[in-house]
């Protein structure tokens, strides 16, 4: 089962007011706090999309997707990512050698973090039948 997460929305409910930028770390505790509490307990995939977050710092995402995969999933899937949200992401990714998986609004999937940690989660997603490889090389989810 893959759980899906509006980050706006949970945003919305854990900081007071309009915001949309995901800056600070008590902004993103809050913020990971809330996803944790929406994730099913046996959820080890979910899918986290950022569509209508404006930006998102180092601290925050060092903060939502660096403890979640370290702490309490197994694979994050991540959508809606513009490139200023890649440019705060992928440093925390391989600063602490973790991988998630970004999935294109064509369904096709791109691993972010260093190669090894990347090449290990796409093949365990792979062997775990979460995924396949189509004749022309995309990697797309076979579960939704």
């Amino acid at each position: 089962m893959i759980q899906h997460i509006d980050v706006h929305a949970v945003l919305r409910r854990s900081v007071s007011g309009s915001y949309t930028d995901l800056v600070t770390r008590p902004t993103g505790r809050a913020v990971r706090e809330g996803i944790e509490q929406a994730i099913v307990a046996e959820a080890s995939i979910a899918r986290i999309d950022f569509t209508g977050v404006g930006c998102i710092d180092y601290s925050c995402a060092d903060e939502i997707v660096a403890k979640l995969l370290r702490e309490r999933l197994r694979v994050l899937l991540l959508s809606g990512l513009t490139d200023g949200h890649r440019e705060a992401i992928e440093p925390v990714l391989a600063g602490h050698g973790l991988a998630v998986l970004l999935e294109r609004p064509d369904g096709t999937l791109e691993p972010l973090g260093p190669r090894e940690s990347a090449d290990a989660l796409l093949e365990d997603m792979i062997a775990r039948r979460l995924a396949t490889r189509t004749p022309g090389g995309d990697l797309h989810l076979t579960a939704v």
